[in-house]
């Protein structure tokens, strides 16, 4: 029983800084506290090793930094192929009215779906990329993106 209230203090007293770490590095407490929270759950999941840490609430920060780093990293990749597919939007639409019309009609059929998700299905259904493709260009794994086209 001591395993758990070790952690758990662990938890009480990095929890905070981990959010606020997250905070200030992203500008989104969802997103800060989605990502502090799983570096708890890694912390949890690895306990026998990290309890026997020196410094364990060091191992978390530096956890954290990490998934900050593939956070920045997964965003910059969505924004340069949203960046992309803004572009053909735009020379499709000023080169032909029928694909216009159509690139209008997709808009329409995905505005209900979140940035991620309306990603995903316009390069899998509208672009033709494979599931394998879609996954490295976003740094996630296919899993991922199988189970957004199937939420979408």
């Amino acid at each position: 029983m001591a395993e758990a209230t070790d952690f758990e203090e662990l938890y009480r007293s990095v929890m905070p800084r981990l959010v606020s770490l997250g905070l200030l590095k992203t500008g989104r407490r969802d997103v800060a506290t989605e990502l502090a929270q799983e570096t708890m759950l890694r912390a949890h999941d690895r306990w026998h090793d990290v309890s026997t840490y020196e410094d364990p609430a060091a191992w978390c920060g530096r956890v954290m930094v990490n998934l900050l780093i593939d956070h920045h990293r997964r965003r910059a990749s969505e924004r340069r192929v949203v960046e992309q597919l803004e572009g053909a939007a735009i020379t499709a639409d000023t080169h032909d009215s029928n694909d216009a019309s159509a690139l209008r009609r997709w808009n329409e059929l995905v505005a209900g779906l979140n940035d991620r998700q309306r990603l995903v299905v316009t390069l899998y259904y509208a672009d033709d990329w494979s599931v394998g493709e879609i996954s490295a260009a976003l740094a996630t794994t296919q899993g991922a993106v199988k189970a957004m086209l199937f939420k979408a």
